[in-house]
């Protein structure tokens, strides 16, 4: 492995993790999908330099449309912006897998940079539950 990979590894683990311990629903559920679909990628990841692995695309497909399910049930913007991170990862596979000229350096390095995005709305998420909760609790002390 990579020191780019146990990175975004690592991220990812701090990242899902603290969602499923302090998000609001729809922060424990994408933190859920992204983790799982972070794993269910690591596990059937090939090692064809030429290709792109179909079953990754899968994976990336149905994490796709949980986003948007749980995007139209939450109504929360950053689930709508994290949804669009992933349907780019979507849209980079189907165009590296129409076209030939696209790199697989490119499509990597243009999954890796569209999964920060998606960490970073699950993040800001994460944080607008915890920060909804503490005003909830506070509310109801007084």
């Amino acid at each position: 492995m990579q020191i780019h990979t146990l990175f975004s590894l690592g991220l990812a683990t701090v990242v899902c993790g603290a969602a499923i311990g302090f998000g609001d629903y729809s922060a424990r559920r994408i933190g859920v999908a992204a983790g799982l679909a972070w794993a269910g990628s690591l596990l059937v990841h090939g090692n064809d330099a030429y290709n792109v692995d179909l079953a990754i695309m899968a994976i990336d497909t149905a994490t796709l449309v949980y986003f948007g399910f749980i995007s139209i049930r939450a109504r929360r913007l950053w689930t709508i912006i994290a949804s669009a991170f992933q349907a780019i990862v979507v849209a980079s596979h189907v165009a590296t897998t129409i076209d030939l000229r696209v790199t697989l350096g490119t499509f990597y390095m243009s999954m890796a940079m569209w999964s920060y995005g998606i960490l970073a709305c699950i993040a800001f998420g994460t944080w607008s539950g915890w920060r909804a909760n503490c005003r909830a609790t506070a509310d109801t002390e007084f």
